[in-house]
């Protein structure tokens, strides 16, 4: 089977599916696994690359913000914005919410035309996951996660809420700031050696998807 496209970060994602005209509303912006003062943090590189960035989360401290206009307090699950864009951003998302189906509705109404949808997500698969469920009961979760994706759930997802999946991919590296255990590092090099043959232990998925009725 050929290998997916394989981002190195989510710097390398946004630079290949975001273009410099692009309206993005960034659903979830705020901290995303790192200080909003560093530059990879990911509302940061949109904000460098798209034309005209926002962005929506239930808390976010907007004295820290500029164009505080752009920004605005709701649930993913359900927000209601008088704008549309052309890139809806999810990334790392999907995972914490209660309805992920009631977020891609609420997307779909804020979609401009020739929109998409961009959406990140941990591979339940991934070597990380494996190699705790080996080891442990059960992997290590973050604590907010509610559900685990793999590439066919997520579709059917998408498709049972109005979208069609038309790009897949994976993200090699979070560059999210954590300490890392002597385990997790010998993890990282086995890591980095499969990932030179196959693509279906990589730690994220990337799912671009448009409105089903939308054939581009």
């Amino acid at each position: 089977m050929a290998m997916k496209k394989i981002y190195k970060n989510k710097a390398d994602l946004i630079q290949d599916v975001i273009d410099s005209k692009s309206k993005v509303l960034d659903v979830g912006f705020w901290g995303q696994g790192t200080n909003i003062n560093n530059p990879l943090w990911v509302h940061s590189l949109l904000k460098k690359t798209g034309a005209d960035v926002h962005g929506i989360d239930i808390e976010f401290e907007s004295e820290k913000l500029n164009d505080t206009a752009k920004y605005h307090k709701f649930s993913a699950e359900n927000f209601v914005i008088s704008e549309t864009f052309d890139i809806v951003f999810a990334g790392d998302l999907i995972e914490h919410l209660s309805n992920p189906g009631l977020f891609l509705e609420s997307s779909l109404r804020h979609l401009a035309s020739n929109g998409k949808l961009i959406i990140t997500t941990p591979n339940c698969f991934n070597l990380f996951n494996l190699a705790e469920k080996i080891s442990k009961y059960e992997p290590t979760v973050n604590k907010d996660h509610t559900v685990y994706f793999n590439i066919k759930t997520l579709k059917q997802l998408l498709r049972k809420n109005g979208w069609e999946p038309k790009h897949i991919g994976y993200v090699f590296r979070l560059d999210v700031e954590h300490t890392e255990s002597a385990k997790k590092k010998f993890l990282n090099v086995l890591y980095k050696f499969l990932s030179l043959f196959t693509d279906k232990y990589l730690e994220t998925i990337v799912l671009v998807a448009v409105p089903a009725s939308t054939n581009i």
